[in-house]
C-alpha cells in the first residue's frame, strides 16, 4: 500500500491507522505508538479491537464490520493507553476500495477525553442540582420565555397532582386553571408582581387551592433573563385556619354585643306588650286601633323571638352528650315539622345506612341543627318541592374525610364520623354568599334573624364536628355535617 500522506499522518496529534479487511493493524502512526506504547512492529497485524475497552469492543467492532461493508463510520469509545488508563476518542472509519472491493480502512481517532470529562461533569451537575430541586418540600417550577415549563419538582407534583412527564413542555396557562391563573401564567406580569402572593389554582383534581407563590428571573451566565422560576406552597389550610380565628372573634364580639342588647332590650319590651295586650280589652274586634295593637303585639313578640335568639347565641350552653342513633333525633325533628311540609306539599324522604354507628352529642342541641336546616329547606324551596336528609358512616384521616362503603369486601375499619345531609331542590344560594352564610346576622330573608346558622355552626364545631354547604342557584341547596362517634377534643 502507498501511502502517499504518511509524513502528514506521521507528525498530526490523533491516532492514525490502516486495517486489513480483517481488522489488523496495517499501519499505525508515531501517536499511536507513543499512546500505546507499542512499537510500529509490535502492533503491526494485531487486531485494532485489543486496543479498546473491554466494554466498548461490541460497539468499536460493530462500527468496524459496517466500514468494511464500504460505509463510513464515527463513533466514540475507550483506547486503553500504555500506562492503563481508558481515554475517550471519536474515531472516523473509511473504507479503502479498489475496483469496488473493500481492501480495509483507514482510521483517524481523536482524544475528547477532556470533552467528554467536562460533559460528565455537567452531568454529574445537573444531576446534582435536579436532586436539590427535587428534595425541595416547596413545589419549584421554571418557565422559559414563552411560558412554557422547563422543569417541575416532586412539591408541584405533590400540590397539583400532575407528574413532571405530563406538563413538561406545555405552556403554564394549559396547567393551571382557575380566575387568576391565567394572570400566573403570563411571564411578564409575574416579573411586576410583588414577590410574595397568593392565587387560587385548579389542580389536576378540580379542587382549587390557595398558593403561596415566589416569582423570581431564571438568568443565564452573562446576566440574561432565560425564563421564570416560579416556588410555592399549598396554603390552603393556612387560609382556612385563619378565616376560622377572624370567625371566631367575630363571633365571640357579637356574642358579647347580642348578651348586653338582650339583657337591655327585653324587659321593656314585656312592659310593651303588657301595656298592648291591656289595651287590647277595651276596644271591640273591629275597631282601628285594636288592630293597630294587634299589630305591636305582633311585632313585640318577633322582637321576643329575636332576643331569644340572642340569648341562644350569645350563652351558648356546653353540650350535654350522650350516645344516640341519628336516625331517631331526624325522625323526631321530621315529626314535629310534618305539618308545614305538608302545606308547601314537599316531598321528603330519608336515606339511612344500616351500618351508621350511633353518634356522642347532645340530643336536643343537634335536634335544633337539624330543625333549622329544615327550615331553611323549606323557605328556600316552592311548593311541591323535594327534601332528602341522609346519613352514613364517614372515616377521618389524610388531608380529609373519606366515606366508608360498608358493603365493599374488606372493609372493616370503625368510622370516626357520621355525615348527615340536608338537601332540598329550592332556589339555591349565590355564589357570593357562599362565604357568609355560617356568619351571625348574615340573611338573606326578608324576616329572618341571621342567627339560625350562625347557631348550627356553633353546635356543629362545639361538639367537634365539621360543616359545609354545597348549592346550585335554582337547582337546590346541601349542608353536609359530621358528628362524632365518640368523644373528641374540641
Amino acid at each position: 500500500m502507498d501511502f502517499n500522506y504518511q509524513v502528514l499522518f506521521e507528525n498530526v496529534q490523533d491516532l492514525v491507522f490502516a486495517l486489513t479487511d480483517q481488522g489488523a493493524i496495517l499501519y499505525a502512526n508515531r501517536h499511536l505508538c507513543e499512546f500505546t506504547g507499542l512499537s510500529k512492529e509490535q502492533l503491526q497485524d494485531r487486531p485494532l479491537l485489543d486496543l479498546i475497552c473491554s466494554p466498548d469492543r461490541p460497539w468499536a467492532g460493530k462500527n468496524l464490520e459496517i466500514a468494511l461493508t464500504g460505509h463510513a463510520r464515527n463513533f466514540e469509545s475507550r483506547f486503553i493507553s500504555g500506562a492503563g488508563a481508558s481515554v475517550y476518542f471519536s474515531t472516523n472509519m473509511s473504507p479503502i476500495q479498489q475496483d469496488g472491493r473493500v481492501l480495509g480502512v483507514v482510521g483517524i481517532s481523536r482524544d475528547i477525553n477532556e470533552r467528554i470529562k467536562l460533559e460528565q461533569e455537567i452531568t454529574a451537575l445537573k444531576n446534582f442540582n435536579e436532586s436539590i430541586i427535587q428534595s425541595i418540600q416547596s413545589g419549584l417550577i421554571t418557565l422559559d420565555l414563552e411560558g412554557e415549563i422547563t422543569s417541575y419538582n416532586l412539591g408541584a407534583e405533590e400540590v397539583l397532582g400532575w407528574t413532571a412527564r405530563e406538563v413538561v413542555g406545555r405552556p403554564l396557562a394549559g396547567v393551571l386553571g382557575g380566575r387568576e391563573a391565567e394572570t400566573l401564567s403570563r411571564v411578564s406580569p409575574i416579573l411586576t408582581m410583588p414577590p410574595n402572593r397568593e392565587v387560587t389554582v385548579l389542580p389536576k383534581s378540580g379542587n382549587p387551592v390557595t398558593i403561596g407563590f415566589t416569582v423570581t428571573p431564571r438568568l443565564d451566565d452573562q446576566g440574561s433573563r432565560v425564563g421564570t422560576i416560579i416556588s410555592f406552597k399549598d396554603i390552603s389550610q393556612i387560609k382556612r385556619m385563619q378565616a376560622e380565628v377572624i370567625r371566631m372573634d367575630r363571633l365571640a364580639s357579637l356574642g358579647v354585643l347580642a348578651s348586653g342588647m338582650a339583657h337591655e332590650i327585653k324587659n321593656p319590651l314585656a312592659g310593651i306588650k303588657a301595656m298592648a295586650q291591656s289595651l287590647q280589652e277595651e276596644f271591640v274586634d273591629g275597631d282601628d286601633r285594636k288592630v293597630y295593637l294587634d299589630r305591636i303585639v305582633r311585632q313585640v313578640n318577633r322582637l321576643d323571638e329575636l332576643l331569644k335568639a340572642f340569648f341562644d347565641y350569645a350563652r351558648p350552653r356546653p353540650p350535654t352528650r350522650k350516645l344516640h342513633r341519628v336516625q331517631d333525633i331526624v325522625n323526631e325533628v321530621l315529626n314535629l315539622v310534618d305539618k308545614k311540609l305538608q302545606e308547601k306539599k314537599i316531598w321528603w324522604s330519608t336515606a339511612f345506612d344500616p351500618n351508621t354507628p350511633p353518634v356522642y352529642v347532645d340530643f336536643h342541641q343537634i335536634q335544633q341543627v337539624i330543625l333549622n336546616l329544615i327550615f331553611n329547606a323549606v323557605d328556600a324551596t316552592d311548593d311541591g318541592g323535594k327534601l332528602l336528609i341522609s346519613a352514613g358512616p364517614f372515616k377521618a384521616g389524610g388531608k380529609g374525610y373519606a366515606h366508608i362503603h360498608p358493603e365493599r369486601p374488606g372493609k372493616t375499619e370503625k368510622s370516626d364520623y357520621v355525615e348527615v345531609i340536608v338537601q332540598d331542590s329550592g332556589q339555591g344560594i349565590n355564589p357570593e354568599n357562599l362565604e357568609n352564610i355560617f356568619d351571625p346576622f348574615f340573611t338573606t330573608k326578608s324576616q329572618g334573624t341571621g342567627l339560625g346558622l350562625a347557631i348550627v355552626y356553633r353546635i356543629i364545631t362545639a361538639h367537634g364536628g365539621e360543616i359545609t354547604v354545597t348549592s346550585t342557584p335554582d337547582r337546590g341547596t346541601a349542608f353536609k355535617f359530621l358528628l362524632p362517634t365518640e368523644e373528641v377534643s374540641t
